[in-house]
């Protein structure tokens, strides 16, 4: 059993609250587009389908292939560096969003703000697990995904307040130059922790891999050996993909439910971080909790919640805005938003061996961001555009709903991989066994 010092409680404390700050940070840039949307779209002469490639498959087919490599590199590398390079590049190019004049011009701003901004998440979540026991990752992994709510609800809140002052444009400056002197900050005072000495059993003296070749075997050797390990994965993307359709909601408030602009990103921004952060504490909570009371805990967790949730995300579009029932189930939404993170990458770190954890959250980024959410950017995106040139009431409303179907496939998936799971950790007892004499 490992036992935690205060000192090194408190060290883990600190490292959750500054990953967790920059994450908020990372959240904050890669979302001030969508808080801007509204201003945004018609100044540069965007279709909806444009404006869900820049959000979705423009920014993230880069963050998420450059992840791959910096996942990697933080198996090898001092972390805290990697980070601390990250965030100047997203940052910088973060204030040159700013400038952008077309769509092209702001599609290359995007790509290069995702090079920065995978350093970041491989690294930290690798460092999280050899700062905290196996028993609270589930509950550190939902802190630091706090982040997204943070983040994200800031972004809107910010929008809401510099926007009218500044513009979009003034608005990603101010934004870009806070991230250059956190860069700063991190390259200074941030300490790298040794690597799994809270893991019972764990081989430390292998705990860096020692190229690119040979993480990519070892995670690739995971995906075909390990369909606990997979069907995870898989699980997370349809979740994912959900998120991914709604970067329309803020013009969806705005054009289908009767908001104005700066009312939106408002009041939008207050409830998505309210409910994310309810959300991130939940699945933190309830994951830890069902993993210390259940095989396979945090999979069977994150299964029966999403089954018995999916009434409040359909009725979250049919009812009216400016109402009590709207508000209730726009913060039920944003607490399922948030809840899968930390019950699923405590998970995925713990399925494969030490000297991958990085890169197993390198290849759940890519898969969550990449097929995920960027797929469900572009394809509300579409149908949006489609519906609304065909015609018909609430076009927006049935794009969202249309798209969101892919989501029923998570439950069957974590059901499947927690029985998977289970059957692992039986495996893993009775190899452990001494054979008889």
């Amino acid at each position: 059993m490992n036992t935690a010092t205060p000192n090194a409680t408190r060290h883990a404390g600190l490292l959750l609250a500054a990953l967790t700050l920059l994450n908020v940070l990372n959240f904050a840039d890669r979302f001030l587009i969508i808080s801007f949307s509204n201003a945004i779209i018609p100044d540069l002469q965007l279709t909806n389908f444009q404006f869900g490639l820049l959000t979705g498959f423009i920014f993230t087919l880069v963050y998420t292939v450059f992840g791959l490599f910096t996942g990697s590199l933080a198996d090898r590398v001092n972390r805290p560096r990697l980070i601390a390079a990250g965030l100047l590049v997203w940052s910088g190019l973060t204030a040159a969003t700013g400038l952008a004049k077309n769509f092209v011009h702001m599609a290359a701003t995007r790509m290069f703000v995702g090079v920065g901004e995978a350093c970041l998440t491989p690294a930290a979540l690798s460092m999280l697990a050899d700062r905290f026991p196996p028993a609270h990752r589930s509950l550190a992994g939902g802190v630091y995904y706090m982040g997204i709510p943070l983040g994200i609800g800031g972004s809107f809140i910010f929008a809401g307040l510099v926007g009218p002052v500044l513009g979009w444009r003034g608005g990603f400056l101010v934004l870009g130059l806070l991230g250059i002197a956190a860069a700063v900050l991190v390259a200074l005072l941030m300490r790298d922790p040794p690597r799994g000495t809270l893991d019972a059993g764990a081989d430390t003296a292998h705990a860096r891999v020692h190229s690119f070749a040979e993480s990519f075997r070892g995670i690739a050797h995971e995906l075909r050996t390990n369909p606990a390990f997979s069907l995870t994965l898989l699980g997370c993307i349809a979740v994912t993909f959900v998120q991914g359709t709604t970067v329309l909601d803020l013009v969806w408030w705005v054009q289908e439910r009767g908001y104005t602009e700066t009312e939106a990103q408002r009041i939008y921004g207050l409830v998505f971080l309210a409910g994310g952060i309810l959300g991130a504490l939940i699945g933190g909570v309830g994951g830890d909790w069902a993993h210390s009371r259940f095989s396979a805990g945090r999979l069977k967790f994150l299964a029966w919640v999403f089954l018995a949730t999916i009434p409040m995300l359909i009725g979250y579009r049919f009812v009216s805005g400016h109402t009590v029932a709207f508000y209730t189930l726009a913060l039920s939404g944003a607490i399922l938003f948030m809840l899968v993170f930390g019950p699923a990458v405590s998970t995925l770190q713990e399925l494969v061996p030490l000297q991958h954890r990085s890169s197993a959250v390198a290849l759940f980024v890519l898969c969550t961001s990449c097929i995920g959410s960027a797929s469900g950017n572009a394809v509300v995106g579409y149908l949006a555009d489609a519906l609304t040139a065909a015609g018909g009431a609430e076009p927006i409303t049935r794009a969202i709903l249309y798209s969101q179907a892919v989501g029923l496939l998570s439950i069957p998936a974590f059901f499947l991989a927690a029985r998977w799971q289970s059957r692992r950790a039986v495996a893993a007892v009775a190899a452990a066994q001494p054979s008889p004499a």
